[in-house]
């Protein structure tokens, strides 16, 4: 029977190759032939790892977990399991507070004072709800600069779906942040991410359930208060690791903060819109500000990313 308790990575590798019987040569060719991760390996690298010489990058980490048919996020995320480079959070946090004191364009929401850290969360079934939705609606529209007419029907539609998650997070009755994700097929996924099928162009067709195979879209959020971002980071995340059947996660990023969350995150770049000339407009990237920049996050690369671990390590 499987052990689910371990020190640490070396304890893993050293238990689960007993387990199943293998010398540490026959996991570096099995290993090899199961993940280009371990193009190189070879049995005197296992060997380092098992005696704590050296530690497996947190990619390699979370291959190894599912070549054992292992969940990664439960074993990474267990505070008990000794991670001997993992970063902390000082980064990440320097991130916020120096987003948070620019205008409500960068994420620091104008109308609530940096020191309340009380807040309610509302789920899409909230009797509230269809105000937000139109409030999303309007946010989404200024913030493109009417490039990108949304509606509150608009908005509905998409919660509506079963599959959709949807978080409002409340300051004094005030919506200080948002998350609208959708789930759709790789085919649709790509489609949104490439400028192919523009957001507003999605319908309640477009969308899958919540057990069928796909990637999660971001269609639309607001971070408006570093009082509420360890809840909000940490929502999104579990989302997207919670499921296997989640592959990915998509998101066009409107403005700067966006930007800098996906790069702590591990978002490769595959996309930019149109170029913009106005200095607070859009999101910039090498240099010049666009209307969006989108982003893919492999399900694997969330669950080695640092700040993934961290929020949920000390959350626990």
């Amino acid at each position: 029977m499987k052990s689910d308790k371990f020190a640490g990575i070396a304890d893993y590798i050293t238990q689960r190759r007993a387990q199943k019987a293998l010398s540490q040569e026959a996991l570096a060719y099995d290993l090899i032939d199961y993940h280009e991760l371990f193009a190189d390996l070879d049995s005197l690298t296992i060997s380092r790892w098992e005696r704590a010489k050296v530690s497996p990058n947190l990619r390699r980490q979370v291959a190894l977990m599912e070549y054992f048919g292992d969940k990664p996020h439960t074993l990474l995320c267990d505070p008990a399991f000794e991670l001997k480079q993992l970063p902390s959070l000082d980064a990440f946090n320097k991130m916020l507070d120096q987003q948070f004191k620019y205008n409500h364009v960068m994420g620091a929401h104008p109308y609530i004072s940096p020191e309340n850290v009380s807040f309610d969360k509302l789920c899409k079934r909230a009797d509230e709800a269809p105000q937000m939705y139109g409030w999303i609606a309007n946010y989404h529209t200024n913030l493109s600069h009417s490039r990108e007419q949304w509606s509150q029907d608009f908005i509905k539609s998409l919660a509506d779906v079963d599959s959709t998650e949807v978080s409002f997070y409340l300051v004094n009755g005030l919506l200080a942040g948002h998350i609208f994700m959708v789930k759709v097929s790789q085919e649709t996924f790509d489609q949104l991410l490439f400028g192919k099928l523009q957001d507003n162009e999605l319908t309640a067709a477009h969308l899958i359930t919540g057990e069928q195979p796909g990637c999660l879209y971001m269609l639309s959020t607001y971070l408006g208060g570093a009082h509420v971002s360890e809840d909000f980071v940490a929502q999104l995340l579990f989302t997207l690791v919670e499921d296997p059947q989640n592959t990915s996660f998509g998101y066009k990023a409107r403005s700067d903060i966006g930007i800098k969350l996906m790069d702590f995150l591990g978002g490769v770049v595959v996309h930019t819109g149109e170029a913009l000339t106005e200095r607070l407009d859009g999101a910039k990237y090498q240099g010049k500000r666009r209307s969006y920049v989108s982003f893919n996050l492999q399900r694997q690369v969330l669950i080695a990313s640092p700040l993934f671990l961290n929020l949920i390590r000390n959350s626990k």
